[in-house]
């Protein structure tokens, strides 16, 4: 037993109270008067014993009631090493609904298989409707935490569940591909053109992902808008959901500079032509004075030569800062939504500084169906590249199981007080 708060267990001294009242109490004589003793009637020796029985037992709860007080303030705690297992089955939520994984499942120990996701729950044997796709190689990092020998990981190895660099654990862990069988194909937006509908499907599989454009006639009578006209439905298609609509809106660019940088404005100006060209979109550009919230809040970029910048802008802005030690024509700045263009323009570095492709990720242009992508982005990693880097040393782990006392205690508490305030009424102490 292990004591939170092992201080407090000097107030077991507090149980010589209830003992040197008791013996205090014992003392005392108390004289009745009477005026005859011809009808009184000598007790029996039975009942006698009963009485100091009853005193005993209500010192007993009496001290068991200050032991329990200092108990809980001193929060215990039961604690057991359990020795690691052999094996554990760590497997990704999505797979649980996997028929091939559940054939799999059925072979298996249920106490060793666990879910991917932080903290690694046991698996109950219910089914798991959360698809969110686990991120491997964070979660490979925490798998010390599993008692265990060795870890088998099921997973899908999907290219998207990839974040930062490839991990170096102690755990023995072998990780197993489960591909999805069938590829996905669906449109994810659509943009409107002059006299027809652009339509935008993705189509992706665990080897490739790609994009087609289709054309759809604005007079067909299968389109269905939403009240808002950002949502298109198709139902002659096999799936029903409302996929993001844009208009062919114009590239709105703003842009802030003196007279003396009116080359520089002319080079921007070349370069956003060739975007609008490429995405078949008009283009506007508008020379403004200064940057303000107000002013700003409808454009698609911001270009400043005054190193003005405003703050928490939703706007990508792109700010003339000078770095002769920059690798890059523009470069992101700390802060989000900034980026610094790090020299002036000529005929030679708008080329090999690539302008216009560095300006074209600055429009954010499919930020609304980037979700989209990301959820049906069906590429998966190799099992040798999704492997994470084994550690020389592989330390063997127990796990440390702790049972907190303190609420059981409480319980205790309530029921010995009762027990304590019902025996003093009857013996009236």
């Amino acid at each position: 037993m292990e004591f939170a708060n092992a201080t407090y267990l000097w107030g077991l001294l507090g149980l010589i109270l209830p003992i040197a009242i008791h013996l205090w109490s014992r003392k005392k004589v108390v004289t009745i008067k009477v005026g005859s003793t011809k009808l009184l009637q000598v007790s029996e020796p039975k009942q006698t014993s009963s009485f100091k029985m009853n005193e005993w037992w209500l010192l007993f709860l009496r001290l068991l009631t200050v032991l329990l007080l200092v108990f809980i303030l001193s929060e215990p705690n039961l604690s057991r090493t359990l020795e690691d297992s052999k094996i554990s089955y760590v497997v990704e939520p999505s797979l649980f609904d996997d028929h091939r994984m559940t054939k799999i499942l059925d072979t298996l120990p249920i106490q060793s298989i666990r879910i991917l996701e932080q903290g690694f729950p046991e698996w109950e044997g219910d089914k798991i409707t959360e698809k969110t796709t686990p991120k491997y190689w964070q979660l490979a990092n925490e798998m010390k935490k599993i008692a265990a020998d060795s870890i088998v990981v099921f997973s899908r190895g999907l290219m998207k569940g990839i974040h930062g660099r490839r991990p170096r654990i102690e755990a023995n862990t072998k990780w197993i591909v489960v591909e999805e069988v069938e590829s996905v194909e669906r449109p994810i937006s659509a943009l409107q053109k002059e006299d027809y509908i652009e339509l935008l499907t993705l189509k992706s599989n665990s080897k490739a992902l790609s994009f087609k454009k289709d054309s759809i006639a604005n007079t067909i009578e299968n389109l269905e808008f939403n009240l808002s006209e950002d949502s298109l439905r198709l139902s002659s298609h096999s799936q029903e959901k409302w996929i993001a609509f844009q208009k062919n809106r114009p590239i709105r660019i703003g842009i802030v500079y003196d007279d003396s940088l009116r080359m520089q404005y002319e080079y921007l100006k070349a370069a956003y032509s060739a975007i609008a060209k490429f995405l078949d979109r008009p283009l506007e550009i508008a020379v403004l004075k200064e940057l303000t919230s107000k002013s700003t809040i409808n454009f698609n970029t911001l270009v400043s030569f005054n190193k003005v910048i405003l703050k928490d802008s939703k706007i990508p802005m792109l700010i003339f800062k000078p770095n002769d030690f920059a690798t890059k024509l523009v470069e992101p700045a700390p802060a989000a939504n900034l980026f610094y263009l790090t020299a002036l323009l000529n005929s030679e570095n708008i080329v090999s500084g690539q302008l216009p492709e560095r300006l074209l990720s600055l429009l954010n242009r499919h930020k609304k169906i980037e979700a989209s992508i990301l959820m049906n982005d069906q590429r998966v990693l190799a099992t040798t590249a999704l492997q994470p880097m084994q550690s020389k040393t592989i330390k063997k782990k127990n796990k440390a199981s702790i049972l907190k006392m303190t609420p059981w205690l409480w319980l205790f508490l309530i029921i010995v007080v009762l027990l304590e305030r019902i025996l003093s009424k009857i013996r009236k102490q």
